[in-house]
């Protein structure tokens, strides 16, 4: 395969599965494409802005070798795909998890869960205002999560959702792991689980300014990431 597909190639593998699987009988996915679509398209008037914002100050960026060459409003068009594509995914596995299991269990750790989700951003933004990546994202998330608590609370319909949003997480962080590592080092298994020495990933389609973030990976995956992914899955999902 031509290198300069491996990003969009990604996003398409991501894609696959789910899209296929839309129109099977049992979830019919595709018969929330009305509601799913806009609710991608809000959640992205928020993290498109906030991507080329962050791509044009060189917190995060790209590496040309991986990509088609095509770009839009100064991010290339595969990091548009990944907005649809990663969503779209996910959203699948929560509904699909919704149809197959009806009863999840756990719900008595929801509430906790987004109260100490809020807690440790709140705790990771204030301590780390210099460090963009993180400080945002930890700050955004703690506003989400904290309403989410506070909701949930009150509410017996957020309360479920809730429930059913960190029991539908929970799953989706070991393909969500594989596709960033992926995308942050190809040959991410090579790097240790837990991993500080960030000089050594070289083969990655997307970089980051390590100046912004925690400086720790999960495999190649900035431990940061799993704070961004939280908040566009709920938004989306809201």
């Amino acid at each position: 395969m031509n290198p300069h597909y491996t990003y969009l190639a990604v996003d398409l593998a991501v894609l696959a599965v789910p899209l296929a699987l839309s129109f099977d009988r049992k979830v019919r996915f595709a018969r929330f494409w009305p509601a799913l679509f806009p609710a991608i398209a809000v959640m992205m008037a928020l993290f498109i802005p906030w991507d080329i914002a962050f791509t044009e100050r060189g917190i995060w960026g790209f590496n040309p070798d991986y990509l088609s060459g095509l770009w839009i409003a100064g991010i290339p068009l595969e990091e548009w795909l990944f907005f649809l594509c990663i969503p779209y995914a996910c959203l699948f596995t929560y509904e699909s998890l919704k149809y197959y299991i009806l009863r999840p269990i756990g719900g008595a750790m929801a509430i906790p869960a987004s109260t100490l989700l809020a807690i440790l951003s709140t705790s990771l933004c204030v301590a780390n205002l210099d460090r963009w990546y993180i400080a945002v994202t930890c700050a955004l998330t703690a506003l989400l999560s904290a309403g989410l608590a506070l909701s949930a609370s009150r509410w017996a319909s957020v309360r479920e959702w809730n429930h059913r949003l960190w029991f539908a997480y929970l799953p989706l962080l070991v393909p969500f792991i594989l596709s960033n590592g992926v995308l942050t080092g190809l040959r991410f298994w090579q790097y240790a689980p837990l991993n500080r020495e960030v000089q050594d990933i070289t083969d990655q389609i997307v970089w980051y300014n390590n100046d912004h973030n925690l400086q720790l990976r999960i495999f190649s995956m900035p431990v940061d990431d799993l704070f961004y992914g939280f908040l566009m899955i709920a938004m989306t999902v809201v």
